[in-house]
């Protein structure tokens, strides 16, 4: 496998996605939303129980783990698309001519989704933590982020959750022929996250650093079974045949 023949599948894809406004709205607004919002409910949840800031660490780090989640989840817009949209609009046909291995376009348009992705929820935390250190600085008397935590879960779990996002709707997108339905499946990979989460805060498992770090090598596990399944799936014949 060759990393330059992906690489320019990388590059065809992001000159796509500058000319997708839906795509554009997902990568920019959704991060900022997130970020302002998580600071503006922990405050919130602060002021209606104005414990010292000291108490509320464990659940400033908890929300840490939404991040995960939406790395997961933000590549439903931009992966669910790379296959199918250009099922569509006919321009698939010329991708699959070309002679690029099945393994490289796969690994292309994977990539194509996650860089975009990771770097936008990576924009969403770091408006958080930022958020997080203004309001909690006076009371104190250090900065809270970045700290050891916060590394573990957004420089190793969450480019992982990222991969599996990505990898989950790039399945998708192969197996379907309209974006509107791989946004729906797509969205299925928000439910095994999400039980984690409420895990964690339910008080059956600690969203703690160990945790995480298991959590992360079940993600590598995942990811590697995921990517050789889009591979045996995208049935290049067939999809030249059908979507030409």
């Amino acid at each position: 496998m060759d990393f330059k023949n992906s690489w320019s599948v990388v590059s065809k894809d992001f000159a796509i996605f500058k000319n997708k406004k839906s795509i554009l709205y997902t990568l920019t607004i959704l991060p900022f939303a997130v970020g302002i919002g998580f600071t503006i409910i922990l405050l919130l949840i602060h002021n209606a129980s104005p414990s010292p800031y000291a108490t509320f660490i464990p659940a400033f780090n908890g929300f840490l783990f939404w991040f995960i989640v939406l790395a997961a989840i933000i590549p439903t817009a931009v992966a669910s698309y790379s296959i199918v949209g250009e099922k569509i609009e006919k321009t698939l046909k010329p991708l699959l001519a070309t002679p690029l291995t099945d393994g490289e376009i796969i690994l292309g348009k994977i990539l194509s989704a996650f860089i975009p992705c990771i770097l936008a929820t990576y924009l969403g935390a770091v408006i958080f933590m930022i958020g997080i250190d203004i309001i909690t600085f006076q009371q104190l008397g250090y900065i809270l982020y970045p700290n050891w935590t916060a590394a573990v879960f957004l420089l190793v779990a969450t480019p992982l959750a990222g991969i599996f996002g990505t990898e989950f709707d790039t399945l998708i997108s192969i197996r379907v022929s309209d974006p509107r339905t791989a946004q729906s499946y797509g969205g299925a990979v928000y439910f095994p996250l999400l039980i984690v989460f409420i895990l964690g805060e339910a008080g059956f498992i600690p969203l703690d650093i160990n945790t995480i770090l298991i959590f992360s090598a079940i993600l590598v596990i995942l990811d590697i079974i995921i990517f050789y399944i889009n591979r045996s799936l995208f049935q290049r014949e067939e999809m030249i045949t059908r979507f030409s």
